[in-house]
């Protein structure tokens, strides 16, 4: 016996061309068994470490072949399971989806909440031609449901069903008004080796060189020191520091080379679209009036050579859990004024600012080089490296100056920015309807000078992203705050310091 379904909007015109509607229940792929089983390993590929590095290591059970093989096969079990189980509809305007096997969780996500359906693939989906559907709603910092397998027809046919227009250069065509920024294989390669996540991967490479003894014994170690390098000596510490420093490199190179491969970013009226991943073709939405601030920042290795890295923090949306996301990798400082104006319009405004007056280069001074005195003098007393002293001190001498030199806020109507350096140098750029808290900080020694510290925190994650600038005037902090609380335009901002170029006059200038 057939149960009959009364005539709904999603199957009426058999959206994307598929023979049979698409409000009929239907399941995934069978290839949505083995996503299942790699998702899931990658999930545990952290407990395996510490079970493999904290517990018995390789005589565990769990490294033996039967140990190994059931575990896949309870995984493969599982994963037929849940595909059985698993089904999705779309009927009334909303995308059902029905899952579980002991406990049956049925998810309806009706169309009036939907910001964004992604559609992107892994190298196993493309092995067999499929796709992984995202469905992205108000609010949301991961996809309200995911489709893992499914052919790229049956995702155009829910596209349609749901009324979300196809996004990205695929939907827009050759002749498309929108622009479309690509990376270069050469510009690519610059920034992955350039890349600010080497500190990153210095610490995992770090922290596998402090759980080597549960490997290898402390006697084997011993013995390879004396065979190999004749003891312990300076040259050999030397050497083990640099090969960490390489391998860390390597790390971030490969993995930044992975992760922004093919790298593009469109935009229609409505939202940006990135497109990036060697492996797994990753795909990003990000609706323009989720975007909280615009950061460019310009690292440390990348400053000398005119480059600089575009993020955006978002309310919900695109990489990392909806916090931030790379919007193009690597970009020419003078191109900066360009791509605002064509990706990011709203944020292409002049806006001149204030730098701290010079009584707070002292300030600068002392929370840079006291630090670096204090590690400095704890290297000299274990290892008697005196040299080190005056080194440090120059550094972060240096490193203050450029601090301070670089410090600088400002706003006109309706939009602001600060631009702050700890070893990257980054401009921020923000509206005054997007900063959820605004705080002017003085403690004693800067109420001494009258100075003060300004804190603005737009929305971006869970926590949100806070941004801040040390020792300007007091007096441009109490402009600050009444700029925040203003209901109309201010005619111009702060000026207890002196005018300071607009901030696109430094982002974009050349390199020396």
């Amino acid at each position: 016996m057939t149960e009959e379904h009364p005539p709904s909007s999603s199957n009426r015109a058999s959206p994307g061309g598929l023979e049979t509607p698409i409000d009929q229940p239907r399941r995934q792929h069978p290839v949505a068994t083995l996503t299942f089983v790699f998702r899931t390993l990658r999930e545990l590929i952290v407990p395996i470490i510490v079970i493999f590095f904290l517990g018995q290591g390789g005589n565990s059970p769990l490294f033996t072949w039967w140990g190994l093989s059931l575990m896949l096969s309870v995984l493969l079990v599982t994963g037929i399971v849940n595909w059985l189980r698993f089904t999705w509809r779309v009927e009334e305007d909303e995308l059902r989806i029905e899952q579980g096997l002991l406990v049956r969780r049925k998810r309806y996500v009706p169309r009036d909440r939907i910001q964004a359906i992604d559609i992107s693939s892994g190298p196993l989906q493309r092995m067999f031609g499929l796709v992984r559907l995202n469905v992205l709603t108000a609010g949301g910092s991961s996809p309200e449901a995911q489709i893992s397998a499914l052919s790229l027809q049956e995702a155009r046919a829910i596209q349609e069903a749901l009324q979300v227009e196809t996004r990205g250069a695929e939907a827009a065509g050759e002749d498309t008004p929108w622009p479309v920024y690509r990376i270069s294989r050469k510009r690519l390669l610059l920034a992955a080796s350039t890349a600010g996540s080497f500190g990153v991967a210095l610490s995992i490479v770090g922290t596998l060189m402090a759980q080597i003894n549960q490997v290898i014994t402390e006697d084997q170690m011993i013995a390879f020191v004396e065979t190999w390098a004749g003891g312990a000596t300076t040259e050999f510490w030397i050497f083990f520091v640099v090969l960490a420093v390489l391998a860390a490199w390597l790390l971030s190179l490969f993995g930044t080379l992975l992760r922004f491969s093919g790298f593009t970013l469109t935009r229609n009226g409505r939202e940006l679209y990135i497109r990036r991943g060697l492996f797994e073709k990753k795909q990003i939405t990000i609706p323009y009036h989720r975007i909280q601030a615009v950061r460019v920042v310009e690292g440390i290795l990348r400053q000398p050579f005119g480059f600089a890295m575009v993020y955006v923090e978002n309310a919900g949306f695109g990489d990392e859990g909806g916090k931030t996301t790379v919007v193009f990798p690597l970009i020419r400082k003078k191109e900066v004024e360009r791509f605002l104006k064509e990706m990011l319009p709203e944020y292409d405004v002049e806006l001149p600012g204030v730098r701290p007056p010079a009584r707070a280069f002292l300030r600068y001074q002392i929370r840079t080089v006291v630090p670096a005195l204090a590690a400095a003098s704890i290297l000299v007393w274990f290892l008697g490296w005196y040299w080190l002293i005056p080194a440090m001190f120059g550094a972060a001498g240096f490193m203050a100056w450029i601090r301070y030199r670089d410090a600088a806020a400002g706003f006109e109507g309706g939009s602001g920015f600060l631009r702050f350096r700890r070893l990257a140098r980054t401009t921020v750029l923000f509206h005054r309807r997007r900063v959820q808290s605004l705080s002017v900080l003085a403690n004693w020694f800067q109420r001494r000078k009258e100075l003060c510290s300004l804190s603005v925190t737009v929305a971006s994650g869970k926590a949100g992203a806070e941004f801040r600038v040390d020792h300007l005037e007091a007096a441009a902090g109490q402009e600050w705050l009444r700029w925040y609380g203003a209901e109309q335009k201010l005619s111009r901002p702060a000026d207890p310091a002196g005018q300071w170029p607009d901030w696109r006059a430094v982002a974009t200038e050349q390199a020396n």
